[in-house]
């Protein structure tokens, strides 16, 4: 049976009400298309390369509901780390993965604190740059996670299309993320690494 490990002192976060919704938008097709000019299949296909490329340790940090990896993790056999900070993410997530994965853990933790020693041969942290001002400081904190020749893949959203210019600008206003980012700025942000943006998808693969 699964269960969560938790680093932090309050069991809620604010994701926690919004875990239900989050999954419908998540894997949502016509949502991603509207809005963000992309697919789920990219999403999924980027973790999915991801955690195949090696056998060793793996992180997911922002995992949420693991909505788009689950099924990726259940079968990867990979000892496995699944951090959020909310805990009714991490819940849906114990619930998709089922209880005959014993290879993954599910850990309530702050990511720019993780109570982890390292060592991880692969880092994923999928959709969680754009919620933050200081992109670098999260870049920072997941790479001191990555052992020496690990891998760390990103992802976020930027302001490259105008719907999805528009709609960040409504998530900062509201304080949903931080301000809107185009790739390029991103890039610049985070020391110049190469971003592969698909629509208002942007992507990276960061060697350490």
């Amino acid at each position: 049976m699964w269960r969560i490990d938790s680093a932090l002192d309050e069991a809620g976060a604010p994701y926690d009400r919004k875990a239900a919704g989050y999954d419908r938008l998540v894997r949502s097709r016509t949502y991603n298309r509207l809005l963000w000019k992309t697919s789920p299949d990219d999403y999924e296909a980027f973790a999915a390369a991801a955690i195949a490329e090696d056998d060793g340790p793996l992180l997911d940090v922002g995992a949420g509901s693991a909505a788009a990896t689950a099924h990726l993790h259940a079968a990867s056999g990979r000892p496995t780390v699944l951090v959020d900070t909310s805990r009714a993410m991490l819940e849906r997530a114990g619930e998709r993965i089922g209880d005959d994965a014993p290879h993954v853990s599910l850990l309530q933790a702050d990511a720019l604190a993780l109570p982890l020693e390292g060592g991880f041969t692969t880092v994923l942290c999928m959709g969680l740059l754009h919620l933050f001002d200081d992109p670098a400081a999260l870049v920072d904190a997941l790479c001191a996670q990555a052992a020496p020749g690990g891998t760390v893949h990103v992802s976020a959203l930027v302001a490259e299309t105008a719907i999805g210019r528009r709609y960040l600008r409504v998530l900062h206003r509201a304080g949903e993320v931080a301000a809107p980012r185009t790739a390029a700025e991103l890039s610049a942000a985070l020391g110049g690494i190469e971003l592969d943006a698909r629509g208002s998808m942007a992507y990276a693969s960061i060697r350490r």
